[in-house]
């Protein structure tokens, strides 16, 4: 009789209620749960036990986790960390039997190398109040083990071999690319500098352009007032060659927030400086000592609204002029706008390339922008986010005509620079994400550019023993672009199981310059590629991921079939 009471009252209940309703209402769900302690009964204040107190919860590294989605993140409170990554890479171009555009069909094991193999690890470390408690440390190492490739065209010579994708480092070595050690808040906190900090080592400092040095830094990061300074030599990137031969460098920087005082104004300012010394590229090019000045504005008159004013000079003369306009709409909608004025004293390439080289018959660098010529390009882009699952994202772009008038002993003539043409360019892209595993992307990309070809002069026909006239430079170069991509991305949650496929479809139009009747010089290329990737963790410290890319075959290089690669890394994080 006991067991039935609960049906009883059930059935009493839904026949009282002729009309039932049931609304479904959404709450939140409660931050944490805690079972409600059981009422003793009062008793007299003799007869009254101590209460035993509860158990003091678990140490935060030893808890368990509420939710079973739970990611077991990285402790802060461990003074060393590091990762290692161990990884082999593979690279492939096969060759299609057919002639290059040069009449000529390439030797394999000569010309380039069919396949190239290597190995390489990469290792990151950091400690925080190791031996003292305001001393922390970073450093980031690589690995590398190439074999060379080479053959032997006679006894006793040995003759290197291109690799079938050009990379920088191509021998074995070690790279250290970072390696920092830092003191912060190691002065009485009663003290005005005690919010001084002290870097030296391998460092990134960001200023009128990033410079990665080998050298110190001192810094004070105050609520309203943030400066710094560093002094050193500048690391080499692209080569291992880290010889005192390296350009010295040396800088400050100053912000004001006005945001931080007690009455706040919706105003930032800052000031940079950069000193960078002589350097020679090549045995006839020297670059020398440059100077860079940085003023930058931050104005946000609302809180989802900033507008930022920026000008640069280059050794005392005015070289770009930026404006930049953010804006947000509805905490999903963003917007922003830029415009950007070079002028003809801007640097080439950076800091340390802004003398144009005098010997025009020197071999040329690997990147020659042609000479620096006044521009504005300007560009506008707005993202939003439907309905939670779809990300939409719109951007165009515009560049004016770059040229510049030059007087000389010839008189005064108009120079331009084919990477300075005008241009237009719109493009777009979505993500749909489905139930939070499976999301589909499309993006587009579209770029027309405008170079003068006079009917008169071009295109060239190739004539036996008549001298011909080579095109001017702003007449060369690509008369635009068309690229379509897509992406299927899986993830199963995070530090889980995640999995990536990405294609892409290029059309580019080439000027037509040039006519051979006995060599076809295609006008356009048309190519295709993708890439597919896998990302698994085995537990909470071991990562396994592989990558495969592989581009069709390629329009402009007939003689391969296509670039292929394939690399596969084991990660252990500590």
């Amino acid at each position: 009789m006991v067991r039935r009471a609960p049906v009883v009252v059930l059935v009493l209940a839904s026949t009282a209620a002729a009309d039932p309703r049931l609304v479904l209402t959404h709450e939140p769900p409660p931050r944490h749960l805690k079972m409600r302690p059981r009422t003793v009964a009062q008793t007299s204040p003799s007869a009254r036990t101590p209460t035993p107190m509860p158990a003091a919860p678990p140490p935060l590294a030893r808890a368990e986790p509420a939710l079973e989605q739970t990611v077991a993140l990285r402790d802060l409170r461990d003074r060393v960390s590091f990762e290692i990554g161990v990884g082999y890479q593979v690279e492939s171009a096969n060759p299609s039997g057919r002639s290059s555009l040069g009449a000529r069909a390439p030797v394999v094991g000569q010309d380039y190398a069919k396949l190239r193999s290597y190995g390489f690890a990469d290792v990151y470390g950091s400690t925080r109040s190791l031996g003292l408690a305001s001393l922390s440390s970073y450093f980031a190492v690589r690995f590398q083990a190439a074999r060379r490739l080479e053959y032997s065209p006679a006894p006793g010579q040995t003759v290197a071999v291109p690799p079938p994708i050009a990379t920088w480092f191509e021998r074995s070595g070690v790279d250290i690319r970072y390696g920092w050690a830092e003191l912060r808040d190691f002065l009485p906190p009663r003290w005005s500098l005690s919010k001084v900090r002290l870097r030296a080592g391998g460092q990134h400092v960001y200023g009128p352009w990033i410079i990665h040095l080998d050298g110190g830094l001192i810094a004070y990061d105050g609520k309203i007032v943030t400066a710094s300074g560093y002094a050193g030599y500048r690391h080499s990137d692209y080569t291992r060659d880290q010889s005192d031969q390296r350009p010295a460098v040396a800088g400050a920087s100053l912000r004001v927030d006005l945001r931080g005082l007690k009455t706040p104004i919706p105003l930032a300012l800052q000031a940079e400086a950069l000193s960078m010394g002589a350097s020679r590229i090549s045995a006839s090019s020297y670059q020398p000592q440059s100077e860079s000045t940085m003023l930058q504005g931050d104005w946000r008159p609302r809180r989802d609204v900033a507008v930022i004013g920026q000008f640069r000079a280059l050794d005392r003369k005015a070289a770009s002029q930026k404006l930049e306009v953010r804006a947000r709409y509805k905490q999903v909608t963003n917007v922003v706008f830029e415009l950007t004025h070079h002028t003809m004293n801007d640097w080439q390439w950076d800091p340390a390339v802004h003398i144009p080289d005098a010997d025009p018959t020197a071999a040329k660098r690997y990147l020659d922008l042609g000479p620096v010529v006044p521009q504005f390009i300007g560009s506008a882009r707005a993202g939003t986010l439907i309905a939670e699952n779809v990300d939409l994202l719109i951007r165009g772009a515009f560049a004016t005509e770059g040229s510049k008038r030059v007087t000389d002993a010839s008189g005064t003539r108009e120079i331009k620079n084919s990477f300075a043409a005008p241009y237009l360019e719109l493009g777009g892209a979505v993500e749909i994400r489905l139930r939070r595993t499976l999301a589909m992307g499309l993006s587009l990309l579209s770029r027309q550019t405008s170079h003068p070809l006079p009917e008169d002069e071009f295109p060239i026909f190739d004539q036996k023993d008549v001298p011909q006239q080579l095109p001017r430079t702003e007449s060369r170069g690509e008369e635009g672009f068309t690229e379509l991509g897509g992406s299927l991305r899986m993830s199963l949650g995070a530090r889980k199981f995640s999995s990536l496929v990405e294609f892409y479809g290029r059309r580019t139009r080439y000027a037509p310059l040039y006519t051979d009747p006995t060599l076809l010089i295609p006008e356009s290329d048309l190519r295709f590629g993708g890439r597919f990737t896998l990302d698994a963790w085995v537990g909470d410290r071991v990562r396994i991921s592989a990558a495969y890319d592989v581009s069709s075959a390629l329009e402009l290089a007939p003689e391969i079939t296509g670039y292929r690669s394939l690399r596969l890394m084991l990660t252990g994080v500590y």
